[in-house]
């Protein structure tokens, strides 16, 4: 298939920060939830926020909490949690809060002030919502705080008190099965296979990369999930550990980049761990590991690794800054937004032409109030002199400015509020919360940033890779700066 930009959907294309040679590239890593293996989103999530639920009223919360519902197109990912507070705020890439809410009371512009934007706030004192597992829970957290604001003291607990218990009962209801054992006795309920999967993976195979899997899930989640999306797909791939040299399941991510854990290699037949010592088996699982020993076991260094996952911590982050491995992040949201941001863009430009506007029109007022000030400070003078008839002179034509100048204000004011409600209405076509993942107004998200200082290369999901030469080279384009325009 040719890989002529032109000739891809916007969706369909690979986006480049960092130039990277395909070529150069020995073996392909992949993180499995959201990168290979894609989810029916709001059943999966619907979920785990009615597990934890069941968890929070078991330990004693209300019963009340059962009542409560999850709704799917709330949040983003890309957001910061304010335990302490109970907020949630979405973040400029200059740590400016630009939305907050709390619980769905969305807070305006002098509480946000108040709160953040007053003094700089460090981001690592909030939790991060990195990835879509993380979006049932906030979600929990958002409506258990309205909840407590609804109901003053049926809840006697701090709201970080109560995010801690979110978390350890998140973390239960994966622990003792509540969840993935519902995942895998109803897979086609919970999972979305990509059809394009197997072929994507296969042309790297046969350009001669190594491909190996790395995953957070234990092996009997694994297996199953990766059985649903491969099993069967390729005549000469009947199973879908064919696919890869190594698969490497429960690798605590991300400690596995960071810790010293040994391999343990996983018996299939039993899912139990007997200890590994010696090189990695092609063809066998493995289970924990870390990232020195794995890249000395497998003979490549950091750079001729491309590592894919959506996770922008546990993946990408962890995986560039501490082995340099490459890394492609999975932008999944980008396979529906882009499309709608294609369709906003006659929108988009009519907001730049009312900026521009806005700004001749206040350089223009500017003029003119410099020019009262000068006329007042010459009027002045001119009194003090005794020149009546000139005082009298510049505070008549000052008269006139100054009416101008408030029919100039009131143009403004007029030009702001449109501005804003057609700002507001495309943002709202893109998400009618939060807006665009990777803005804030005009301004870059948090989350922008981050893709950009960590990802090489981000899509919206693996299987764009297809449309691209598995030798290919990807160009960043010039970073331009404000003065290069």
């Amino acid at each position: 298939m040719s890989t002529e930009r032109i000739k891809l959907r916007k969706w369909q294309r690979i986006f480049v920060n960092r130039s990277l040679n395909m070529g150069s590239i020995r073996a392909l890593g992949f993180d499995m939830d959201h990168t290979l293996a894609h989810y029916n989103r709001e059943a999966f999530e619907a979920l785990a926020f009615r597990e934890t639920v069941r968890k929070f009223v078991l330990s004693g919360y209300p019963r009340e909490l059962e009542k409560l519902t999850f709704k799917p197109h709330f949040l983003i990912r890309g957001l910061l949690v304010d335990r302490e507070r109970g907020n949630l705020l979405k973040v400029d890439g200059h740590k400016y809060v630009k939305i907050a809410f709390h619980g769905r009371r969305k807070l305006d512009k002098e509480e946000r002030h108040k709160l953040y934007n007053s003094e700089s706030f460090k981001a690592q004192e909030f939790v991060s919502v990195d990835t879509f597992f993380a979006l049932s829970e906030v979600q929990l957290f958002v409506e258990i705080v309205d909840y407590m604001e609804a109901n003053p003291g049926k809840i006697k607990k701090s709201y970080r008190e109560v995010y801690d218990d979110l978390r350890k009962f998140i973390d239960l209801s994966h622990q003792d099965g509540s969840i993935k054992n519902e995942v895998i006795r109803n897979l086609d309920r919970y999972m979305s296979p990509d059809k394009q999967l197997a072929k994507t993976l296969l042309m790297q195979i046969e350009a001669g990369k190594s491909l190996f899997l790395l995953t957070n899930s234990n092996y009997e989640y694994t297996n199953a999930v990766m059985g649903h999306a491969l099993d069967g797909v390729s005549a000469d791939f009947p199973s879908w550990r064919d696919f890869f040299d190594v698969v490497i399941v429960g690798a605590g991510k991300p400690g596995f980049f960071m810790g010293s854990q040994p391999f343990y290699q996983v018996i299939p037949e039993s899912n139990l761990l007997k200890p590994h010592d010696g090189p990695l088996a092609k063809g066998a699982i493995y289970h924990g590991g870390n990232v020195r020993l794995f890249q000395k076991l497998m003979g490549y260094r950091g750079d001729e690794i491309l590592y894919v996952g959506d996770h922008i911590y546990g993946d990408i982050i962890r995986s560039k800054g501490i082995v340099n491995w490459r890394t492609m992040l999975v932008v999944e949201e980008l396979d529906h937004e882009l499309e709608l941001l294609e369709k906003s863009r006659p929108e988009l430009e009519r907001i730049k032409t009312r900026f521009e506007d806005r700004e001749a029109l206040e350089e223009r007022l500017q003029i003119l109030r410099s020019k009262i000030a000068n006329n007042y400070r010459h009027a002045e003078k001119a009194t003090e002199h005794g020149d009546l008839r000139k005082a009298k002179h510049l505070r008549r034509e000052n008269d006139k400015l100054t009416r101008k100048a408030l029919s100039m204000e009131r143009e403004l004011e007029t030009n702001d509020l449109e501005l804003r409600s057609l700002m507001d209405h495309r943002e709202r076509k893109i998400h009618p919360v939060w807006g665009e993942l990777m803005r804030v107004g005009f301004e870059r998200s948090r989350f922008a940033d981050q893709v950009e200082d960590y990802a090489c290369i981000y899509t919206s999901r693996l299987s764009n890779l297809r449309f691209y030469s598995p030798f290919k080279r990807y160009h960043a384009t010039t970073d331009a700066l404000p003065h290069d325009s």
